[in-house]
């Protein structure tokens, strides 16, 4: 199967596209912003001196921010398995490029424009697709094993099921070429192209690491944040890290409920009924996606100025400038 080549646009008409994306992305993310819930903030402030509710806020938008940006890590280490060598700011730009275009309603302008930078950068449509179905089932894979923190604490012996991801990480580190048979199938059947080079036995069992630790670190942001509401630290610490990667991966997995909204709020009160009374739950459910959302953005936001600056003031580099898919036709002398 070929791969997909958008068409080259003049220059001018690129500048005023780009510029046109990056107005539309800023407003669905101000137009989400003024969406959440910002009361729970007050809520928080109310149960402690201000100086503890601001550093219990800051510890967990850092840890939030650490776990998104191992997540890249895991994300990067795919992406450089499945094709050629691409410089680093490059790399970040496709991710956050694609990663902030989720508050874009619908799913097809954010595809074109993932798709599109990619292809500028030197990534091939059956590249970027082949990475994202990997990626996509190491981060489920992972998320529901990790999830285990809570799933027992929370179901009982009707979590048994979730011994199945757990079994399936095992077999997945021991034999990772399964992984990549898994995502050419899913490839194949959504019609869609893949990389020729697949991702090597090292590659996965790195990725696999990258995606675990982010979950744990990206759990441990709910953490001060029961706590704030008056949780016992010790016996809510796994909770709160196993009980977020459960949520997180259940509202993943219902691809047809943008981010999950709803679904990982009604899990993670769940949860934390265990630990907090049930409007204390709520509160922290709340105050999780409002800290997640603004770790997003501030931590993409930040990547993409930083990668920017360094591809710009590195133009002249041979190194950096992606090398075309298709050699250039000699003219005719």
């Amino acid at each position: 199967m070929r791969s997909i080549r958008l068409p080259r646009l003049p220059r001018p008409l690129r500048l005023a596209l780009a510029a046109a994306f990056a107005l539309a992305v800023l407003t669905a993310i101000v137009w989400t912003m003024s969406r959440l819930d910002w009361s729970v903030v007050g809520v928080l402030f109310t149960q402690r001196e201000a100086g503890q509710i601001s550093l219990l806020l800051g510890g967990s938008l850092l840890a939030s921010m650490a776990g998104l940006s191992l997540g890249f890590l895991g994300w990067r280490v795919v992406l450089l398995e499945t094709g050629p060598p691409v410089s680093g700011p490059r790399v970040v730009r496709i991710f956050f490029v694609g990663f902030l275009s989720k508050y874009l309603p619908g799913r097809v302008p954010g595809m074109i424009a993932a798709t599109k930078v990619a292809t500028a950068n030197g990534v091939t449509f059956a590249r970027l697709m082949t990475t994202a179905a990997l990626v996509m089932s190491l981060v489920l894979l992972s998320g529901f094993t990790v999830g285990l923190l809570a799933g027992v604490q929370l179901l009982g012996a009707q979590a048994a099921w979730l011994a199945g991801a757990a079994v399936l990480i095992v077999l997945v580190l021991v034999r990772p070429h399964i992984v990549n048979q898994g995502s050419a199938l899913l490839l194949r059947l959504l019609r869609r192209p893949g990389a020729a080079k697949a991702a090597s036995v090292r590659g996965v069992r790195l990725a696999v690491a990258w995606q675990s630790l982010s979950w744990v670190v990206t759990g441990l942001h709910l953490w001060p944040l029961a706590i704030a509401m008056g949780a016992p630290p010790s016996r809510s610490l796994m909770l709160c890290v196993g009980a977020f990667t459960l949520a997180t991966s259940i509202g993943i997995a219902s691809v047809f409920i943008p981010d999950g909204i709803g679904v990982r709020e009604a899990v993670l009160t769940a949860a934390l009924t265990l630990v907090l009374p049930a409007p204390a739950a709520a509160v922290v459910a709340l105050a999780s996606r409002l800290v997640s959302t603004v770790a997003e953005v501030l931590l993409g936001a930040a990547a993409l100025a930083t990668a920017e600056y360094l591809i710009r003031r590195g133009r002249t580099d041979p190194q950096d400038i992606p090398q075309p898919a298709v050699p250039s036709t000699p003219p005719v002398s």
